[in-house]
């Protein structure tokens, strides 16, 4: 079964309002690995935390949030937008490092 079809399984399974819900529970423990990344390279409050320990945990929480946002896309038959979106608000920033490299 490809990826696809069990994002599609679970999506449909729970839904977008549990399944928006999860994603936010997913994007507040993302902030707090991203925050424990910052603090066990030396920035801020220390962490008793092992830098593998840490970056286990942001990549494994990074994944949480991109299959919740999978989900959302396709509850929201939305991924060609995103999609383009994506590919728009890229170019968009190219555009601006583009600009400060000629300064």
């Amino acid at each position: 079964m490809s990826e696809a079809e069990k994002i599609k399984i679970i999506a449909e399974h729970y839904g977008y309002d549990a399944q928006s819900r999860q994603c936010i529970e997913e994007m507040a423990e993302l902030t707090q690995a991203i925050n424990k990344w910052w603090r066990v390279c030396g920035n801020g409050q220390r962490t008793e935390k092992s830098i593998a320990e840490c970056r286990y945990n942001l990549i494994e929480e990074i994944a949480d949030v991109q299959i919740m946002l999978y989900q959302l896309g396709y509850l929201l038959d939305s991924r060609l937008e995103v999609s383009e979106m994506i590919t728009k608000k890229l170019d968009r920033q190219l555009e601006r490092v583009e600009k400060c490299t000629k300064i």
